[in-house]
Protein backbone atom coordinates (compact mmCIF):
# COMPACT_ATOMS: atom_id res chain seq x y z
CA UNK A 1 0.00 0.00 0.00
CA UNK A 2 1.61 3.51 -0.54
CA UNK A 3 -0.49 6.87 -0.09
CA UNK A 4 -0.77 9.37 -3.32
CA UNK A 5 -3.32 11.64 -4.78
CA UNK A 6 -5.95 10.62 -7.25
CA UNK A 7 -4.28 12.07 -10.53
CA UNK A 8 -0.54 10.09 -9.13
CA UNK A 9 -2.65 7.10 -8.95
CA UNK A 10 -3.79 7.19 -12.90
CA UNK A 11 -0.42 7.35 -13.91
CA UNK A 12 1.20 4.36 -11.77
CA UNK A 13 -1.76 2.60 -12.42
CA UNK A 14 -1.41 2.97 -16.67
CA UNK A 15 2.25 2.67 -16.32
CA UNK A 16 1.64 -1.11 -14.34
CA UNK A 17 -0.59 -1.75 -16.90
CA UNK A 18 1.90 -1.72 -19.87
CA UNK A 19 0.85 1.69 -21.16
CA UNK A 20 3.79 4.16 -22.02
CA UNK A 21 1.59 6.64 -24.43
CA UNK A 22 -0.92 8.43 -23.87
CA UNK A 23 -2.80 11.40 -25.81
CA UNK A 24 -4.18 13.96 -24.60
CA UNK A 25 -4.79 18.11 -24.08
CA UNK A 26 -3.82 19.42 -20.10
CA UNK A 27 -6.52 21.46 -18.60
CA UNK A 28 -7.39 23.04 -15.33
CA UNK A 29 -9.22 19.88 -14.11
CA UNK A 30 -6.27 17.38 -14.95
CA UNK A 31 -3.27 19.23 -13.92
CA UNK A 32 -2.99 16.67 -11.06
CA UNK A 33 -2.62 13.90 -13.94
CA UNK A 34 -0.02 15.72 -15.88
CA UNK A 35 2.44 16.58 -12.92
CA UNK A 36 2.30 13.55 -12.31
CA UNK A 37 3.07 12.47 -16.25
CA UNK A 38 5.82 15.05 -15.56
CA UNK A 39 7.54 13.32 -12.78
CA UNK A 40 7.46 10.04 -15.04
CA UNK A 41 7.84 11.29 -18.45
CA UNK A 42 11.45 8.63 -18.77
CA UNK A 43 8.45 6.06 -18.27
CA UNK A 44 5.49 7.19 -20.24
CA UNK A 45 5.25 9.41 -23.20
CA UNK A 46 2.74 12.38 -23.11
CA UNK A 47 1.69 13.64 -26.69
CA UNK A 48 -0.17 16.78 -26.87
CA UNK A 49 -2.58 17.06 -29.82
CA UNK A 50 -4.24 20.54 -31.12
CA UNK A 51 -7.72 18.79 -30.53
CA UNK A 52 -9.48 16.07 -27.89
CA UNK A 53 -10.82 14.84 -31.25
CA UNK A 54 -7.35 14.34 -32.16
CA UNK A 55 -6.33 12.73 -29.74
CA UNK A 56 -9.07 10.48 -29.23
CA UNK A 57 -8.23 9.76 -33.26
CA UNK A 58 -4.29 9.50 -32.69
CA UNK A 59 -5.22 6.69 -29.62
CA UNK A 60 -7.01 4.42 -31.84
CA UNK A 61 -4.51 4.78 -34.87
CA UNK A 62 -1.56 3.77 -32.49
CA UNK A 63 -3.88 1.04 -31.10
CA UNK A 64 -4.42 -0.57 -34.64
CA UNK A 65 -1.01 -0.88 -35.58
CA UNK A 66 0.30 -1.39 -32.30
CA UNK A 67 -2.35 -4.02 -30.58
CA UNK A 68 -1.60 -2.11 -27.65
CA UNK A 69 -4.17 -0.10 -26.04
CA UNK A 70 -4.30 3.59 -27.19
CA UNK A 71 -4.88 5.96 -23.89
CA UNK A 72 -6.59 9.57 -24.39
CA UNK A 73 -6.44 11.89 -21.73
CA UNK A 74 -9.18 15.00 -21.79
CA UNK A 75 -11.26 17.78 -19.93
CA UNK A 76 -14.46 17.48 -18.50
CA UNK A 77 -17.38 19.05 -20.61
CA UNK A 78 -15.74 20.19 -23.74
CA UNK A 79 -12.88 17.43 -23.76
CA UNK A 80 -15.18 14.77 -23.37
CA UNK A 81 -17.59 16.54 -25.93
CA UNK A 82 -14.58 16.78 -28.59
CA UNK A 83 -13.39 13.21 -28.10
CA UNK A 84 -17.02 11.17 -28.52
CA UNK A 85 -16.73 11.29 -32.56
CA UNK A 86 -13.19 9.46 -31.81
CA UNK A 87 -14.69 6.94 -29.66
CA UNK A 88 -17.46 6.11 -31.82
CA UNK A 89 -14.65 5.31 -34.70
CA UNK A 90 -13.34 3.33 -32.42
CA UNK A 91 -16.33 1.81 -30.96
CA UNK A 92 -17.36 0.77 -34.37
CA UNK A 93 -14.26 -0.50 -35.42
CA UNK A 94 -13.40 -2.51 -32.45
CA UNK A 95 -10.25 -0.49 -31.79
CA UNK A 96 -8.69 -0.84 -28.21
CA UNK A 97 -9.28 2.54 -26.65
CA UNK A 98 -9.35 3.80 -23.35
CA UNK A 99 -10.73 7.54 -22.37
CA UNK A 100 -9.72 9.02 -18.86
CA UNK A 101 -11.60 12.15 -18.27
CA UNK A 102 -12.17 14.39 -15.41
CA UNK A 103 -15.30 15.38 -14.03
CA UNK A 104 -16.43 18.51 -12.17
CA UNK A 105 -15.62 18.42 -8.28
CA UNK A 106 -18.43 15.85 -6.76
CA UNK A 107 -20.00 18.93 -5.14
CA UNK A 108 -21.14 20.05 -8.61
CA UNK A 109 -21.39 16.95 -11.04
CA UNK A 110 -24.30 16.66 -13.09
CA UNK A 111 -25.37 19.49 -11.01
CA UNK A 112 -26.78 22.96 -13.59
CA UNK A 113 -25.15 25.46 -11.05
CA UNK A 114 -22.75 27.20 -13.99
CA UNK A 115 -19.68 25.15 -12.85
CA UNK A 116 -16.93 25.61 -15.41
CA UNK A 117 -17.26 22.75 -18.61
CA UNK A 118 -20.08 21.23 -17.25
CA UNK A 119 -22.15 18.71 -18.94
CA UNK A 120 -25.53 18.09 -17.99
CA UNK A 121 -24.74 13.85 -18.17
CA UNK A 122 -21.67 13.39 -18.59
CA UNK A 123 -21.83 9.58 -18.36
CA UNK A 124 -24.62 9.47 -20.77
CA UNK A 125 -23.00 11.30 -23.29
CA UNK A 126 -19.84 8.51 -23.46
CA UNK A 127 -22.23 6.04 -22.90
CA UNK A 128 -23.60 5.43 -26.43
CA UNK A 129 -19.94 5.32 -28.11
CA UNK A 130 -18.15 2.63 -25.45
CA UNK A 131 -18.96 -0.61 -24.08
CA UNK A 132 -18.82 0.64 -21.14
CA UNK A 133 -18.66 3.58 -19.16
CA UNK A 134 -17.23 4.28 -15.23
CA UNK A 135 -17.40 6.78 -12.69
CA UNK A 136 -14.68 6.90 -10.01
CA UNK A 137 -15.71 8.74 -6.44
CA UNK A 138 -12.80 7.27 -4.23
CA UNK A 139 -9.43 7.80 -5.28
CA UNK A 140 -8.21 4.21 -3.97
CA UNK A 141 -10.28 2.69 -6.70
CA UNK A 142 -8.67 4.57 -9.14
CA UNK A 143 -6.17 1.89 -9.48
CA UNK A 144 -8.80 -1.21 -10.24
CA UNK A 145 -10.49 0.97 -12.29
CA UNK A 146 -7.80 1.04 -14.77
CA UNK A 147 -7.18 -2.67 -14.06
CA UNK A 148 -10.97 -3.48 -15.23
CA UNK A 149 -10.13 -1.57 -18.22
CA UNK A 150 -7.22 -2.99 -19.19
CA UNK A 151 -8.41 -6.48 -18.99
CA UNK A 152 -11.74 -6.08 -20.65
CA UNK A 153 -9.95 -4.41 -23.87
CA UNK A 154 -7.34 -7.55 -23.82
CA UNK A 155 -9.95 -10.10 -23.46
CA UNK A 156 -13.45 -8.75 -24.82
CA UNK A 157 -14.25 -7.69 -28.03
CA UNK A 158 -12.34 -4.31 -28.35
CA UNK A 159 -14.32 -1.31 -28.04
CA UNK A 160 -13.75 1.77 -26.43
CA UNK A 161 -14.08 2.22 -22.50
CA UNK A 162 -14.03 6.02 -20.38
CA UNK A 163 -13.19 6.69 -16.64
CA UNK A 164 -14.68 9.64 -15.33
CA UNK A 165 -13.00 10.96 -12.52
CA UNK A 166 -14.16 14.43 -10.66
CA UNK A 167 -11.12 17.03 -9.82
CA UNK A 168 -11.50 16.80 -6.15
CA UNK A 169 -10.97 12.65 -6.46
CA UNK A 170 -7.79 13.28 -8.31
CA UNK A 171 -6.19 15.82 -5.94
CA UNK A 172 -7.14 13.44 -2.75
CA UNK A 173 -4.81 11.29 -1.13
CA UNK A 174 -5.75 7.87 -0.73
CA UNK A 175 -3.72 4.57 0.59
CA UNK A 176 -3.23 2.50 -2.62
CA UNK A 177 -2.77 -1.10 -3.47
CA UNK A 178 -2.30 -1.63 -7.27
CA UNK A 179 -2.34 -4.11 -9.88
CA UNK A 180 0.83 -5.88 -10.99
CA UNK A 181 -0.44 -5.67 -14.82
CA UNK A 182 0.29 -9.62 -14.93
CA UNK A 183 -2.97 -11.14 -13.62
CA UNK A 184 -5.39 -10.40 -17.11
CA UNK A 185 -7.87 -13.43 -17.54
CA UNK A 186 -7.02 -15.35 -20.40
CA UNK A 187 -8.89 -14.70 -23.50
CA UNK A 188 -11.73 -17.02 -24.02
CA UNK A 189 -11.00 -20.69 -24.86
CA UNK A 190 -12.97 -22.88 -27.34
CA UNK A 191 -15.22 -25.50 -25.85
CA UNK A 192 -13.74 -28.73 -26.58
CA UNK A 193 -17.25 -29.87 -28.10
CA UNK A 194 -17.42 -26.75 -30.10
CA UNK A 195 -13.96 -27.36 -31.81
CA UNK A 196 -14.84 -31.04 -32.57
CA UNK A 197 -18.06 -29.27 -34.13
CA UNK A 198 -15.82 -26.98 -36.40
CA UNK A 199 -13.88 -29.48 -37.67
CA UNK A 200 -16.53 -32.03 -38.44
CA UNK A 201 -18.62 -29.46 -40.39
CA UNK A 202 -15.45 -28.08 -42.60
CA UNK A 203 -13.91 -31.81 -42.92
CA UNK A 204 -17.01 -32.17 -45.20
CA UNK A 205 -17.34 -28.97 -46.73
CA UNK A 206 -16.34 -29.23 -50.63
CA UNK A 207 -16.91 -25.70 -51.33
CA UNK A 208 -15.51 -24.28 -47.68
CA UNK A 209 -14.90 -20.63 -47.47
CA UNK A 210 -13.06 -18.29 -45.15
CA UNK A 211 -14.49 -14.77 -44.38
CA UNK A 212 -11.56 -12.46 -42.27
CA UNK A 213 -12.41 -9.93 -40.50
CA UNK A 214 -10.18 -7.24 -38.38
CA UNK A 215 -10.42 -9.62 -35.62
CA UNK A 216 -8.63 -11.98 -36.66
CA UNK A 217 -5.53 -9.81 -37.53
CA UNK A 218 -3.75 -11.13 -35.26
CA UNK A 219 -4.09 -14.71 -36.44
CA UNK A 220 -2.12 -13.77 -40.13
CA UNK A 221 -0.27 -17.17 -40.18
CA UNK A 222 -2.71 -19.55 -38.73
CA UNK A 223 -5.68 -18.59 -40.90
CA UNK A 224 -3.37 -18.99 -44.17
CA UNK A 225 -2.22 -22.50 -42.59
CA UNK A 226 -6.00 -23.50 -42.76
CA UNK A 227 -6.71 -21.65 -45.81
CA UNK A 228 -4.19 -24.64 -47.38
CA UNK A 229 -5.40 -27.37 -45.67
CA UNK A 230 -9.05 -26.79 -46.37
CA UNK A 231 -8.25 -25.84 -50.03
CA UNK A 232 -10.51 -22.93 -48.50
CA UNK A 233 -11.24 -18.99 -50.24
CA UNK A 234 -10.57 -16.50 -48.06
CA UNK A 235 -12.65 -13.05 -48.16
CA UNK A 236 -11.78 -10.40 -46.57
CA UNK A 237 -13.75 -7.31 -45.44
CA UNK A 238 -11.79 -4.03 -45.20
CA UNK A 239 -11.00 -4.28 -41.76
CA UNK A 240 -9.13 -7.99 -42.53
CA UNK A 241 -7.29 -6.80 -45.25
CA UNK A 242 -3.88 -7.99 -45.44
CA UNK A 243 -4.94 -10.80 -43.03
CA UNK A 244 -3.97 -13.01 -45.46
CA UNK A 245 -1.71 -12.08 -48.17
CA UNK A 246 -3.73 -10.86 -51.12
CA UNK A 247 -1.23 -12.17 -53.37
CA UNK A 248 -1.95 -15.68 -52.08
CA UNK A 249 -4.03 -17.83 -54.85
CA UNK A 250 -6.89 -18.57 -52.27
CA UNK A 251 -7.56 -15.43 -51.51
CA UNK A 252 -10.53 -13.46 -53.51
CA UNK A 253 -9.61 -10.15 -51.62
CA UNK A 254 -12.33 -7.75 -50.29
CA UNK A 255 -13.82 -6.45 -53.68
CA UNK A 256 -17.58 -6.46 -52.31
CA UNK A 257 -18.45 -3.40 -53.83
CA UNK A 258 -18.11 -1.22 -57.41
CA UNK A 259 -17.30 -3.13 -60.45
CA UNK A 260 -16.28 -6.15 -58.54
CA UNK A 261 -19.26 -6.94 -56.25
CA UNK A 262 -20.95 -8.76 -58.67
CA UNK A 263 -18.18 -11.68 -59.01
CA UNK A 264 -17.56 -12.02 -56.02
CA UNK A 265 -21.09 -12.50 -54.78
CA UNK A 266 -21.90 -14.99 -57.47
CA UNK A 267 -18.84 -17.38 -55.83
CA UNK A 268 -19.61 -16.75 -52.28
CA UNK A 269 -23.09 -17.89 -52.94
CA UNK A 270 -22.03 -21.02 -54.12
CA UNK A 271 -20.26 -22.29 -50.94
CA UNK A 272 -21.45 -24.94 -48.90
CA UNK A 273 -19.83 -23.85 -45.44
CA UNK A 274 -17.89 -20.70 -43.55
CA UNK A 275 -16.07 -19.74 -41.23
CA UNK A 276 -16.18 -16.37 -39.73
CA UNK A 277 -13.33 -15.10 -37.93
CA UNK A 278 -13.20 -11.76 -36.26
CA UNK A 279 -16.36 -10.37 -38.15
CA UNK A 280 -19.58 -8.82 -36.83
CA UNK A 281 -20.80 -9.48 -40.42
CA UNK A 282 -22.21 -6.14 -40.35
CA UNK A 283 -24.43 -3.73 -42.56
CA UNK A 284 -21.57 -2.33 -44.48
CA UNK A 285 -19.58 -5.20 -45.40
CA UNK A 286 -21.98 -7.47 -46.19
CA UNK A 287 -24.03 -5.10 -48.65
CA UNK A 288 -26.65 -4.61 -45.55
CA UNK A 289 -26.95 -8.23 -45.22
CA UNK A 290 -27.47 -8.94 -49.15
CA UNK A 291 -24.18 -11.34 -49.42
CA UNK A 292 -25.64 -14.18 -49.95
CA UNK A 293 -23.51 -16.17 -47.56
CA UNK A 294 -22.80 -19.95 -47.27
CA UNK A 295 -25.91 -22.17 -45.54
CA UNK A 296 -23.81 -23.87 -42.85
CA UNK A 297 -22.01 -21.10 -40.65
CA UNK A 298 -18.93 -21.62 -38.19
CA UNK A 299 -18.62 -18.14 -36.39
CA UNK A 300 -15.87 -17.13 -34.39
CA UNK A 301 -15.85 -13.76 -32.51
CA UNK A 302 -14.94 -12.21 -29.06
CA UNK A 303 -18.51 -11.14 -28.60
CA UNK A 304 -20.61 -13.00 -26.45
CA UNK A 305 -23.12 -14.93 -29.02
CA UNK A 306 -26.82 -14.04 -29.52
CA UNK A 307 -28.20 -10.18 -30.31
CA UNK A 308 -30.13 -8.63 -33.59
CA UNK A 309 -27.54 -9.88 -36.25
CA UNK A 310 -27.87 -10.28 -40.06
CA UNK A 311 -26.95 -13.77 -39.77
CA UNK A 312 -27.20 -16.41 -37.60
CA UNK A 313 -24.50 -19.18 -37.48
CA UNK A 314 -24.94 -22.65 -37.19
CA UNK A 315 -22.54 -23.09 -34.63
CA UNK A 316 -21.33 -19.33 -33.10
CA UNK A 317 -17.95 -20.33 -31.10
CA UNK A 318 -16.46 -17.38 -28.29
CA UNK A 319 -12.72 -17.06 -28.30
CA UNK A 320 -9.30 -15.63 -29.25
CA UNK A 321 -9.04 -15.59 -33.11
CA UNK A 322 -5.74 -16.55 -32.26
CA UNK A 323 -6.02 -18.84 -30.06
CA UNK A 324 -9.50 -20.60 -31.98
CA UNK A 325 -7.26 -20.71 -35.49
CA UNK A 326 -4.11 -22.94 -33.25
CA UNK A 327 -6.27 -25.42 -32.32
CA UNK A 328 -8.08 -25.36 -35.53
CA UNK A 329 -5.24 -25.97 -37.23
CA UNK A 330 -3.40 -28.48 -34.78
CA UNK A 331 -6.47 -30.72 -35.50
CA UNK A 332 -6.46 -30.24 -39.45
CA UNK A 333 -2.74 -31.00 -39.73
CA UNK A 334 -3.75 -34.19 -37.14
CA UNK A 335 -6.70 -35.32 -39.14
CA UNK A 336 -6.64 -39.05 -40.40
CA UNK A 337 -4.64 -39.43 -43.40
CA UNK A 338 -6.57 -41.50 -45.05
CA UNK A 339 -10.01 -39.81 -44.85
CA UNK A 340 -9.44 -36.82 -47.31
CA UNK A 341 -9.22 -33.14 -46.33
CA UNK A 342 -9.74 -30.47 -48.53
CA UNK A 343 -11.71 -29.35 -51.41
CA UNK A 344 -9.29 -30.68 -53.75
CA UNK A 345 -7.88 -29.01 -57.10
CA UNK A 346 -10.98 -28.25 -58.78
CA UNK A 347 -11.99 -25.89 -56.41
CA UNK A 348 -8.42 -24.34 -56.92
CA UNK A 349 -9.09 -23.80 -60.08
CA UNK A 350 -12.55 -21.85 -59.59
CA UNK A 351 -10.74 -19.74 -57.01
CA UNK A 352 -8.36 -18.67 -59.75
CA UNK A 353 -10.83 -18.11 -62.70
CA UNK A 354 -12.36 -15.26 -60.04
CA UNK A 355 -9.12 -13.88 -59.49
CA UNK A 356 -8.43 -13.38 -63.14
CA UNK A 357 -12.38 -12.30 -63.58
CA UNK A 358 -10.97 -9.34 -61.13
CA UNK A 359 -7.54 -8.43 -62.27
CA UNK A 360 -9.30 -8.11 -66.42
CA UNK A 361 -11.73 -5.67 -64.56
CA UNK A 362 -11.19 -2.13 -66.12
CA UNK A 363 -10.15 0.55 -64.26
CA UNK A 364 -11.33 3.80 -65.73
CA UNK A 365 -11.70 6.13 -62.84
CA UNK A 366 -10.08 9.43 -63.80
CA UNK A 367 -6.57 8.11 -63.09
CA UNK A 368 -7.63 6.67 -59.44
CA UNK A 369 -5.83 3.40 -60.20
CA UNK A 370 -2.83 4.69 -61.77
CA UNK A 371 -1.94 6.42 -58.15
CA UNK A 372 -3.34 3.62 -56.38
CA UNK A 373 -0.87 0.99 -58.05
CA UNK A 374 1.83 3.45 -58.19
CA UNK A 375 1.62 3.94 -54.00
CA UNK A 376 1.73 0.08 -53.65
CA UNK A 377 4.85 0.08 -55.67
CA UNK A 378 6.32 2.51 -53.71
CA UNK A 379 5.44 1.25 -50.29
CA UNK A 380 7.35 -1.66 -48.75
CA UNK A 381 4.96 -4.56 -47.55
CA UNK A 382 5.14 -3.46 -43.97
CA UNK A 383 4.46 0.36 -44.29
CA UNK A 384 0.84 1.44 -43.18
CA UNK A 385 -1.76 3.35 -45.26
CA UNK A 386 -4.08 4.99 -43.02
CA UNK A 387 -7.32 6.30 -45.39
CA UNK A 388 -10.04 9.25 -44.64
CA UNK A 389 -13.20 9.46 -46.13
CA UNK A 390 -12.74 9.87 -49.61
CA UNK A 391 -12.90 8.43 -53.53
CA UNK A 392 -9.26 7.23 -53.91
CA UNK A 393 -9.65 5.01 -50.62
CA UNK A 394 -12.88 3.98 -51.72
CA UNK A 395 -11.05 1.97 -54.57
CA UNK A 396 -8.41 1.27 -52.35
CA UNK A 397 -10.11 -0.74 -50.15
CA UNK A 398 -10.60 -2.92 -53.24
CA UNK A 399 -7.82 -2.49 -55.59
CA UNK A 400 -4.66 -1.81 -53.26
CA UNK A 401 -3.05 -5.24 -52.14
CA UNK A 402 -2.67 -5.60 -48.79
CA UNK A 403 0.63 -8.17 -47.70
CA UNK A 404 0.14 -7.61 -43.63
CA UNK A 405 -2.30 -7.26 -41.40
CA UNK A 406 -2.69 -4.00 -40.22
CA UNK A 407 -0.99 -1.92 -42.87
CA UNK A 408 -4.34 -0.47 -44.39
CA UNK A 409 -6.65 1.46 -41.65
CA UNK A 410 -9.89 2.49 -43.07
CA UNK A 411 -12.65 4.11 -40.55
CA UNK A 412 -14.85 1.57 -42.01
CA UNK A 413 -18.38 1.83 -39.73
CA UNK A 414 -18.40 5.05 -38.46
CA UNK A 415 -16.88 7.01 -41.48
CA UNK A 416 -15.20 9.90 -39.86
CA UNK A 417 -14.28 12.62 -41.93
CA UNK A 418 -10.88 13.85 -40.68
CA UNK A 419 -9.92 10.53 -39.37
CA UNK A 420 -6.50 10.33 -42.01
CA UNK A 421 -4.61 12.20 -40.52
CA UNK A 422 -4.03 11.60 -36.76
CA UNK A 423 -4.53 8.60 -37.13
CA UNK A 424 -1.77 8.44 -39.32
CA UNK A 425 0.27 10.17 -36.75
CA UNK A 426 -0.68 7.55 -33.79
CA UNK A 427 0.25 4.64 -36.22
CA UNK A 428 3.51 6.52 -37.24
CA UNK A 429 4.13 6.66 -33.32
CA UNK A 430 2.59 2.92 -32.74
CA UNK A 431 5.09 1.66 -35.53
CA UNK A 432 7.99 3.78 -35.82
CA UNK A 433 10.14 1.12 -37.64
CA UNK A 434 7.38 1.34 -40.79
CA UNK A 435 6.51 4.81 -43.20
CA UNK A 436 3.00 5.94 -43.22
CA UNK A 437 0.94 7.58 -45.37
CA UNK A 438 -2.18 9.16 -44.70
CA UNK A 439 -4.73 9.32 -47.71
CA UNK A 440 -7.00 12.41 -47.78
CA UNK A 441 -9.49 14.59 -49.63
CA UNK A 442 -9.24 18.46 -49.27
CA UNK A 443 -12.56 17.99 -47.54
CA UNK A 444 -11.58 15.77 -44.77
CA UNK A 445 -8.26 17.30 -44.29
CA UNK A 446 -9.60 20.63 -43.84
CA UNK A 447 -11.57 18.85 -40.53
CA UNK A 448 -8.36 18.16 -38.79
CA UNK A 449 -5.82 19.98 -40.75
CA UNK A 450 -4.55 21.82 -36.92
CA UNK A 451 -2.88 17.92 -36.06
CA UNK A 452 0.02 18.61 -38.71
CA UNK A 453 1.30 21.03 -36.28
CA UNK A 454 1.43 17.61 -33.73
CA UNK A 455 3.19 15.55 -36.48
CA UNK A 456 5.75 18.59 -36.97
CA UNK A 457 6.61 19.25 -33.23
CA UNK A 458 7.21 15.15 -32.98
CA UNK A 459 9.06 15.31 -36.55
CA UNK A 460 6.99 12.89 -37.86
CA UNK A 461 7.96 11.94 -41.61
CA UNK A 462 4.19 11.03 -42.81
CA UNK A 463 3.39 11.68 -45.99
CA UNK A 464 -0.09 13.26 -46.57
CA UNK A 465 -1.42 12.14 -50.01
CA UNK A 466 -3.71 14.62 -50.76
CA UNK A 467 -6.66 14.34 -53.43
CA UNK A 468 -7.92 17.96 -53.79
CA UNK A 469 -10.65 18.85 -55.64
CA UNK A 470 -12.16 22.06 -54.36
CA UNK A 471 -15.41 19.94 -53.33
CA UNK A 472 -17.10 17.66 -51.05
CA UNK A 473 -16.45 15.55 -54.19
CA UNK A 474 -18.41 12.19 -53.37
CA UNK A 475 -21.24 13.84 -52.03
CA UNK A 476 -21.41 15.92 -54.88
CA UNK A 477 -20.88 12.89 -57.43
CA UNK A 478 -23.85 11.43 -55.38
CA UNK A 479 -26.56 14.29 -55.33
CA UNK A 480 -25.64 14.81 -59.16
CA UNK A 481 -26.80 11.20 -59.87
CA UNK A 482 -29.46 11.54 -58.08
CA UNK A 483 -30.97 15.06 -58.35
CA UNK A 484 -28.90 16.28 -61.46
CA UNK A 485 -27.51 19.15 -59.41
CA UNK A 486 -26.21 19.45 -55.95
CA UNK A 487 -25.62 21.87 -52.75
CA UNK A 488 -23.24 22.68 -50.62
CA UNK A 489 -20.26 20.52 -52.12
CA UNK A 490 -18.04 23.28 -53.27
CA UNK A 491 -15.64 24.66 -50.92
CA UNK A 492 -13.04 27.22 -50.65
CA UNK A 493 -9.46 25.69 -49.67
CA UNK A 494 -6.17 27.61 -49.04
CA UNK A 495 -2.83 27.01 -51.10
CA UNK A 496 -1.68 23.41 -49.33
CA UNK A 497 1.50 23.53 -50.14
CA UNK A 498 2.15 27.37 -48.50
CA UNK A 499 -0.26 26.23 -45.78
CA UNK A 500 2.07 23.22 -45.21
CA UNK A 501 5.14 25.39 -45.39
CA UNK A 502 3.60 27.83 -42.78
CA UNK A 503 3.46 25.19 -40.14
CA UNK A 504 6.38 24.17 -40.77
CA UNK A 505 6.21 20.95 -42.66
CA UNK A 506 6.62 20.41 -46.14
CA UNK A 507 4.40 21.03 -49.29
CA UNK A 508 4.36 19.49 -52.89
CA UNK A 509 2.26 19.64 -55.77
CA UNK A 510 2.52 16.45 -58.60
CA UNK A 511 0.96 16.44 -61.99
CA UNK A 512 1.53 12.77 -62.80
CA UNK A 513 1.04 9.72 -60.53
CA UNK A 514 4.86 9.20 -61.81
CA UNK A 515 6.10 11.59 -59.95
CA UNK A 516 4.91 10.01 -56.56
CA UNK A 517 7.40 7.64 -55.91
CA UNK A 518 10.18 10.03 -56.25
CA UNK A 519 7.81 12.61 -53.72
CA UNK A 520 7.66 9.52 -51.27
CA UNK A 521 11.07 9.08 -50.62
CA UNK A 522 11.57 12.39 -50.16
CA UNK A 523 8.94 13.26 -47.59
CA UNK A 524 9.86 9.78 -46.13
CA UNK A 525 13.47 11.44 -45.48
CA UNK A 526 12.49 14.17 -44.25
CA UNK A 527 12.39 15.19 -40.22
CA UNK A 528 8.40 16.00 -40.41
CA UNK A 529 5.61 16.06 -42.31
CA UNK A 530 5.27 16.16 -46.03
CA UNK A 531 1.67 17.08 -47.91
CA UNK A 532 2.09 15.34 -51.34
CA UNK A 533 -1.15 17.03 -53.23
CA UNK A 534 -2.78 15.94 -56.48
CA UNK A 535 -5.15 18.27 -58.30
CA UNK A 536 -8.07 15.99 -59.37
CA UNK A 537 -11.77 16.05 -61.12
CA UNK A 538 -12.96 12.51 -59.34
Amino acid sequence: MVCMTGGRAVVEALIRQGVDRVFGIPGVHTMEIYDELYERRDEITHVVSRHEGGAGFMADGYARVSGRIGVCLVITGPGVTNATTALGQAYSDSSPVLLISSQNDTEHMDRDVGALHQLKDQLSVTDGCTAWTRRVLDPAEIPQAIADASEYLRTHRPQPVHIDIPTDVLEAEAEMSFDDGGRCADPFQPAPAQMKQAVEMLADAKRPLIWVGGGAAGASEEITGIAEELDAAVVMTCAGKGVVREDHPLNIGSRLRGDDERVVQDFVATGDVVLVIGSELGVVDTLGGKVNLPPRMIRVDLEAPGGDKLYRPTLQIRSDARIFCQDLLRRLREFPAEEKLGAGDSYRSEIAEVQDALDAHPSDDGGLRAIIDVMRQSLAEQDVVVCDMTMLCYRATALYPAYAPNTFLFPRGFGTLGWGLPAAIGAKMGNPGHQVVAVCGDGGLMFTVQELATAVKYRLPIAVLLMNNESYGVVDKNMCARYDRAIGCDIVNPDFVQMAESFGARGRRLEDAAELPAALNEAFSADGPTIIEFRVDF
